[in-house]
C-alpha cells in the first residue's frame, strides 16, 4: 500500500514533481559546479606552480655576467637549470598578416626548446615536449588585442633577415605574465633557434638574458648576491603569484558567483518542499482518517524526495561538468587548473544536495503533526483570522478590481513574495555588479591609481621611443621636450609628463626592503594623491602606499634611509598614498636622482591644451600614431584596459550570468506560479462562479509577479553602488594598496537593459503559466468540502 499511494502520487501531480525536479538539478549542479571551481580557484596559483615545477628563485643576468658560477657552487642550492634568452628589442621586427606588430609593448625574447628549465604548455593544457621546425608557441603577450590563431603565419624581418614561423598557439608559461605590458617569450626549435640567436639585425646582444632556474633552500643568499652585481635579478617563487592576480580576481569573482547561485537554488528549493506539503492537507487528512500514524506518513513523503533528489542529484552532478569547464574557461587562458579531482568534488557536492534536500523534507514534514482528519474537508483552512486584518479595503480602495485582488494576495501573504523578491534583487545585483566591474576597470577614473596624472588625455608606451632613457635617464628630459615640440608643430599642443621608477634599498629600524621609488617628471604640477597625512614638497620628504609602513613598521612622521646609487638618503614620510603600484614611495616633483639608471615607466602622458571631447582625443591619437610613427598610443581608458586585461573577461562572466539569470527567473516564476494555482485553485473556481472572468484571474497572477519583480527592480538599483564600490575596493586592494575607488556604471544597462530583462521575463513567465487557470472551472467549488 505504502508504495501504491507513493507511486499515485508521482503521477497525480506531476507538473510540481517534474519542477521540484528541475529545481534539485540546478542545486546540485550549482553546488558540484561551486565547490570544484572553489578547491580549484583557491589552490590554482600552488597547483599551476607544482605542474609547471616552477623553481624556488630565478635568477635573470646579462649573458657575459659570471654570477652563475657562484649560485651554482652555494651551499643549500640543490639543482640549477639554465636557459637563454635573445632579445628581440623591436616588436615591430614582427609582422602579421603582412602588417608590422605593434600590439605588445615591451622586447619579446626567443627561447630554444632544449633549454625549457621548467614546464610549458599549450592552449589545451598540454605539456610542450618540443617544438617543429618552423614553428613558434608565444606567450599571452605576443597574441594580445590580434585575432591570432594556431596555424597563422608569423614573418621575423629586420635588416637582410628574413623568416617565417606557424604560430602553434599561446604558450602558457608560469612566471610570465600575459598582459600586452610583459614581454613575450617565443618558444622555438633548436634550430631555428640557433640560426636567429646571434643574428644582429634581428637580436639586441646586451639585452640577451641568461636565466638561472634554482632550487635551494637558502634564497635569502640568492637574494644577497644580487646587491653584488648590476643587472642582476632574483625572483622567489611567490613573487611570481602577482602575475596572476588579474586572473585570481576573476576567479574569485566567479566563485561568488557560484556560491549565490547555489544559495537561491537551496532557498527556492526549500521553500518549494514546505509549499508542496503544506498544500498536501487534504491528502495527509485522508490518510490519517484512515489511521496511518504520522510516521508513516512522514516517511511516505521522506521516501518520495528522496527518490526525486536521488535522481535529480545524479543529473545535476552530470550538468556541473561542463558548466564547471565553462565557468573556469573565462579563467584558464593563462593558468592551467588541475581538473583532477573534480570529479570527487563533484560526488560529494551531489550527496550532500541530497542530505541537505532530507534535512528539508524531514523539518517541513513535521507540519504532518498539526494536521488532522478535519483539514481534508476544510481545504486546510479554519475560517478563522484571529485579528489578522487586511491593510487594504475593497470598500475604499479607487483600484481596478484586478489590481486591488494583485497587491491584497502580496500584502496578505508577503512571506512568500519576499522570498521570490530576493532571489529576484540578487540574480539582478549579480549583473549590475559585473557591468560596473567591467567598465571600471577600463575607466580612465582610476588611471591616477595606474601612475598617469588626473590631467593626462593620451599615453604612450612605444618601446622605442622610451629606449635611450633606460640606457642614460640624462635623455629623459630631451625626448620630453621632443615630444612636446611635435605636438605643437602639428598643431596639438599639450603637457607633456612622465612617470619614473628607481628601486632602492630601504631600512627602518631593523628592517630592510627594496622598494619602489616613483616620481612624476616634465610639464606637469600632479602629485599622488594622499589619503592620510599630506604630500611631500621637499627633496626630503616622500608619502608611501600602506604596505610600505606595514614591512617597515614605519609610520607618519618617521625617517627612512634609502641607499641611492651608494648615496645613503634619508626621507621623512608624510602621507600615505594609494596605488597599484605597491609597495612604493612617491618622491617629491623636484627631488634630484641624478643619473640613477631608470627602473621602469609607465609611459609618457599627454594632456592636451583646452578640455578636448573624446572624439578629438581619439583624433589627436591617430595624429601622434602618425607622428611618433607607432601604434602604441592609447587613450587612458584603452591603456587601463590593456594593462589589466579583465574587462573582457569580466564582460564573458557578464554575459553567462544573463543566460544563467533569464533560466533561474523562468523556473522560478513557472514552479512559484504553478504552485499558487494549485494551492489557490478553490478560490479561482469560486471566483468564476461569481462572474469574474478568465482573463482577468490570468492579469491578477501575472500582476502579483510584475509587482514583485519591480519591487526587485528597485531593491537591485538602491544597493548596487555601495555594494559594487565596497566589492571593488576589496577585490582591488588583494593587487595593490587601493582604496576610495567608486565604481562607474552604464545608465543604460543598470536603468533600462537588466531591469527590463528581468521584468520581462518575469511578466512573460507568469502569463505563460497563469493561461493554466483556463482549466479551473466554476463547478469546481462542488469539490471544495
Amino acid at each position: 500500500m505504502f508504495f501504491r499511494i507513493l507511486k499515485k502520487d508521482l503521477r497525480r501531480k506531476k507538473t510540481m514533481n517534474v519542477i521540484l525536479l528541475l529545481f534539485i538539478i540546478l542545486s546540485s549542479m550549482f553546488a558540484a559546479a561551486a565547490v570544484n571551481n572553489v578547491v580549484t580557484v583557491n589552490g590554482g596559483i600552488d597547483s599551476y606552480f607544482e605542474l609547471a615545477e616552477v623553481p624556488d628563485a630565478v635568477v635573470s643576468m646579462q649573458t657575459d655576467c659570471d654570477a652563475d658560477k657562484k649560485i651554482e657552487n652555494m651551499s643549500g642550492v640543490t639543482g640549477v637549470k639554465k636557459t637563454y634568452l635573445a632579445c628581440v628589442f623591436n616588436p615591430k621586427s614582427f609582422k602579421y598578416q603582412g602588417k608590422e606588430m605593434t600590439n605588445f609593448i615591451n622586447p619579446a625574447y626567443l627561447m630554444s626548446e632544449n633549454e625549457m628549465s621548467m614546464n610549458y604548455f599549450d592552449e589545451n593544457d598540454k605539456r610542450i615536449e618540443s617544438v617543429e621546425k618552423g614553428c613558434i608557441y608565444c606567450t599571452g603577450s605576443f597574441s594580445a588585442n590580434t585575432d591570432m590563431k594556431p596555424g597563422d603565419i608569423i614573418e621575423f624581418e629586420a635588416g637582410s633577415t628574413k623568416k617565417s614561423f606557424r604560430y602553434m598557439g599561446r604558450m602558457k608559461c608560469a612566471i610570465k605574465s600575459n598582459d600586452a605590458g610583459s614581454s613575450p617569450i617565443i618558444l622555438m626549435n633548436s634550430e631555428d633557434y640557433d640560426e636567429l640567436a646571434h643574428n644582429q639585425d634581428l637580436i639586441i646582444d646586451r639585452m640577451s638574458e641568461k636565466v638561472l632556474f634554482v632550487n635551494t633552500d637558502d634564497v635569502d643568499s640568492l637574494i644577497a648576491l644580487e646587491k653584488e652585481y648590476d643587472n642582476l635579478y632574483v625572483n622567489t617563487r611567490d613573487s611570481y603569484r602577482t602575475n596572476f592576480f588579474y586572473d585570481m580576481i576573476a576567479a574569485y569573482i566567479l566563485m561568488a558567483i557560484s556560491i549565490m547561485l547555489m544559495i537561491t537554488a537551496f532557498v527556492v528549493l526549500r521553500f518549494t518542499i514546505g509549499f508542496t506539503i503544506s498544500e498536501e492537507f487534504r491528502e495527509i487528512g485522508v490518510m490519517k482518517a484512515v489511521g496511518i500514524a504520522n510516521g508513516g506518513i512522514r516517511r511516505l513523503y521522506i521516501v518520495k524526495y528522496l527518490a526525486i533528489a536521488v535522481i535529480g542529484a545524479a543529473a545535476g552532478f552530470a550538468g556541473s561538468v561542463p558548466l564547471s569547464r565553462l565557468m573556469l574557461g573565462t579563467l584558464s587562458d593563462n593558468m592551467v587548473f588541475d581538473g583532477s579531482n573534480s570529479i570527487t568534488y563533484g560526488i560529494i557536492s551531489s550527496v550532500a544536495v541530497v542530505m541537505i534536500i532530507m534535512f528539508f523534507c524531514y523539518s517541513c514534514t513535521r507540519k504532518v503533526n498539526k494536521l488532522s482528519p478535519i483539514d481534508a474537508v476544510r481545504s486546510g483552512q479554519t475560517g478563522e483570522r484571529f485579528g489578522k486584518r487586511s491593510i487594504m479595503s475593497l470598500g475604499r480602495s479607487k483600484l481596478p478590481s484586478t489590481s486591488f485582488l494583485s497587491i491584497n494576495d502580496l500584502l496578505s501573504a508577503p512571506k512568500r513574495f519576499v522570498m521570490i523578491t530576493i532571489v529576484f534583487a540578487i540574480s539582478l545585483l549579480m549583473l549590475m555588479m559585473m557591468s560596473c566591474f567591467s567598465l571600471t576597470l577600463k575607466s580612465d577614473t582610476i588611471k591616477t591609481l595606474f601612475l598617469m596624472p588626473d590631467e593626462t588625455d593620451v599615453q604612450i608606451m612605444d618601446v622605442s621611443t622610451l629606449s635611450d632613457m633606460f640606457f642614460d635617464s640624462s635623455k629623459l628630459d630631451g625626448t620630453l621636450k621632443d615630444i612636446d615640440r611635435k605636438l605643437k608643430d602639428n598643431d596639438i599642443p599639450g603637457r607633456v609628463s612622465m612617470s619614473v621608477m628607481f628601486n632602492h634599498e630601504t631600512a627602518h629600524d631593523n628592517k630592510n626592503e627594496t622598494l619602489m621609488y616613483i616620481m612624476f617628471k616634465g610639464d606637469t604640477d600632479y602629485e599622488q594623491e594622499v589619503i592620510e597625512g599630506y604630500k611631500p614638497t621637499k627633496d626630503d620628504e616622500v608619502s608611501v602606499t600602506s604596505s610600505v609602513l606595514e614591512r617597515l613598521d614605519a609610520e607618519i612622521g618617521d625617517t627612512i634611509t634609502a641607499d641611492c646609487g651608494g648615496e645613503q638618503k634619508e626621507f621623512i614620510i608624510t602621507g600615505v598614498v594609494s596605488s597599484f603600484a605597491s609597495p612604493a614611495v612617491f618622491l617629491c616633483k623636484d627631488y634630484d636622482y641624478g643619473t640613477q639608471q631608470l627602473e621602469g615607466t609607465m609611459g609618457i602622458s599627454i594632456d592636451f591644451d583646452g578640455d578636448p571631447d573624446k572624439e578629438t582625443i581619439e583624433a589627436n591619437v591617430e595624429k601622434l600614431k602618425d607622428i611618433l610613427n607607432t601604434e602604441q598610443v592609447y587613450t587612458t581608458s584603452d591603456y587601463i584596459k590593456m594593462t589589466t586585461g579583465m574587462s573582457d573577461t569580466l564582460n564573458s562572466i557578464k554575459h553567462m550570468l544573463i543566460v544563467l539569470t533569464v533560466i533561474i527567473s523562468t523556473m522560478i516564476v513557472v514552479l512559484m506560479e504553478r504552485s499558487f494555482i494549485s494551492k489557490e485553485k478553490s478560490e479561482i473556481a469560486l471566483m468564476k462562479a461569481v462572474g469574474i472572468s478568465g482573463r482577468s484571474i490570468v492579469m491578477q497572477h501575472t500582476l502579483r509577479f510584475a509587482l514583485v519583480s519591480a519591487a526587485a527592480v528597485i531593491l537591485s538599483l538602491a544597493s548596487f553602488m555601495p555594494i559594487s564600490n565596497v566589492i571593488m575596493n576589496w577585490i582591488c586592494s588583494m593587487i595593490g594598496d587601493v582604496s576610495g575607488i567608486r565604481c562607474v556604471f552604464d545608465p543604460t544597462e543598470i536603468f533600462v537593459i537588466f531591469p527590463a530583462l528581468l521584468v520581462g521575463i518575469t511578466v512573460a513567465g507568469a502569463y505563460i503559466t497563469a493561461l493554466y487557470t483556463r482549466t479551473i472551472k466554476s463547478s469546481d467549488t462542488a469539490s471544495i468540502e
